[in-house]
């Protein structure tokens, strides 16, 4: 036991007390989500863009709310009075219904984050110029998309005469010959301009057409009014016997908490396991290990490595852990960190960090090249990547056949039950405790099977051994 905790000590210290490790633990999170953080921060970064955009009506009705509506959605970055004065000064002119321009452009005094209308294109100013020619041929479009490609305008956007007086379709087929306006651009895929003006035209349309059939707008709006329907947790009995009232749940918590403890399970295990494949591909091809065998049988080399590294993983987790709370205090989101669930991680953790780095040291055992390792491990990697294929599909269905069949497939039982408990769905606790017992079984037998191939393996050389010849390592030493 003494030589055992000797390695362990050894192979936690390689693993934790390096440079690399410090390296490798600020970067995986940023790996991992860097990409969603990079986004929010950098949305409002630089300088406010004018998209110069070229309107084509040829209904002669939308141009002007079109030009009012972006006027006004401008307002979120004027500063020049003057700009905003003349803005209203022209709506009242119009006699169009300032609320409906001011939800279309994103009234800047009442902007919700997440308004759709107002959240698109922070960055950017549309700047409106009507084209005055009556005919527009294919050589017209050519010009304006030079005009696009040299940079002098942004888009241009052509309407039909036809968009305001289209019938109801009589069939599904018929809705593809409906009229529609066409969005010119280089990103017109992507373009959020696209997506303004496809809202702001179908609602003035919609108006346009109320009135032509004699309907008061504000009835419709009135009979249209849309219900809310609030996702609701469940009631619970607390420890004095009263009921708690159920709370409403946030859609945006209920997909990045499930997500977040997925990715983490993944980084621990990832960075765990890995290691443990260069640790022994290093010690066989410098000899090392003979000078180990010297003093410690296979047995106690392997089980020293093996506590090693879930010393290691236990650090990584907790310093994740640490990390993840303290920007919780600091963003107030304690509520939502699943504190029932660390000693079930833990133990989830710790089997599937065994199991797979086993996996990761009888690999490394058997080949003398990392290039070598890498083919074999392949579907090992495969396996332990399947839960991100399919973990939005086990969020929205927890207690479904296939996130409860996969949670007991002992390469994905780690993560896939953490993630099926993080949804915040009522997991009936024999699953769990099945899935850990399933976990615990082929950990042994997968520890037993690597520990055959370690034997064996640390000191073969010359040529790397076929996977049948592997295979036999394991079941005849």
């Amino acid at each position: 036991m003494r030589k055992i905790l000797t390695i362990a000590t050894r192979e936690y210290r390689a693993m934790v007390a390096t440079k690399a490790f410090l390296l490798s633990v600020t970067m995986m999170p940023l790996l991992m989500f860097g990409g969603l953080v990079t986004m929010e921060m950098l949305q409002n970064v630089g300088e406010i863009k004018d998209l110069k955009i070229i309107v084509i009506d040829h209904t002669n009705q939308l141009y002007q709310p079109l030009n009012l509506a972006a006027k006004l959605r401008n307002k979120l970055y004027e500063t020049d009075e003057q700009t905003a004065t003349d803005s209203e000064a022209d709506l009242e002119a119009s006699g169009i219904d300032p609320k409906l321009l001011e939800q279309l452009a994103g009234d800047p005094q009442n902007r919700d984050e997440d308004d759709d209308f107002g959240s698109f294109s922070r960055g950017a100013r549309f700047l409106l110029e009507r084209w005055e020619s009556s005919e527009v041929t294919d050589q017209v479009r050519l010009e304006l998309c030079e005009r696009i490609r040299n940079q002098e305008l942004y888009a241009f956007i052509e309407i039909p005469a036809d968009v305001l007086t289209a019938e109801l379709p009589q069939s599904l087929e018929d809705f593809a010959a409906l009229p529609s306006a066409s969005f010119y651009s280089e990103d017109s895929t992507f373009s959020d301009a696209k997506i303004w003006f496809g809202q702001v035209i179908n609602e003035f349309a919609k108006q346009y057409r109320l009135k032509e059939l004699d309907i008061d707008p504000i009835l419709v709006a009135k009979s249209s009014l849309p219900v809310r329907v609030r996702g609701m947790g469940l009631l619970e009995r607390s420890s004095d016997g009263s009921i708690q009232a159920a709370e409403e749940k946030d859609d945006l918590s209920a997909i990045l908490l499930p997500l977040g403890v997925l990715m983490l399970m993944f980084m621990v295990i990832f960075m765990a396991a890995q290691p443990m494949l260069e640790s022994v591909l290093e010690e066989k091809s410098q000899r090392i290990a003979e000078v180990l065998l010297g003093s410690a049988n296979p047995f106690q080399i392997m089980t020293g490595k093996l506590m090693g590294t879930v010393a290691g993983s236990l650090t990584i987790f907790a310093i994740y852990l640490g990390g993840a709370y303290v920007m919780a205090v600091y963003r107030g989101w304690t509520e939502y960190i699943p504190f029932g669930l660390i000693p079930w991680f833990v133990i989830f953790q710790v089997g599937g960090v065994l199991f797979y780095s086993s996996i990761f040291m009888a690999v490394g055992a058997s080949v003398t090249q990392l290039k070598e390792a890498q083919s074999i491990l392949l579907p090992v990697w495969l396996l332990l990547m399947t839960p991100m294929f399919i973990w939005m599909m086990v969020v929205r269905e927890p207690n479904g056949p296939l996130a409860f069949y996969f949670s007991l497939f002992p390469p994905a039982t780690p993560t896939m039950m953490m993630l099926r408990m993080s949804t915040g769905a009522t997991i009936p606790v024999w699953q769990p405790i099945l899935g850990m017992a399933v976990l615990v079984i082929s950990t042994i037998f997968c520890v037993y099977v690597a520990s055959r191939i370690f034997r064996v393996g640390l000191l073969w050389q010359g040529k790397t051994p076929k996977v049948n010849e592997i295979i036999k390592w394991a079941f005849r030493g």
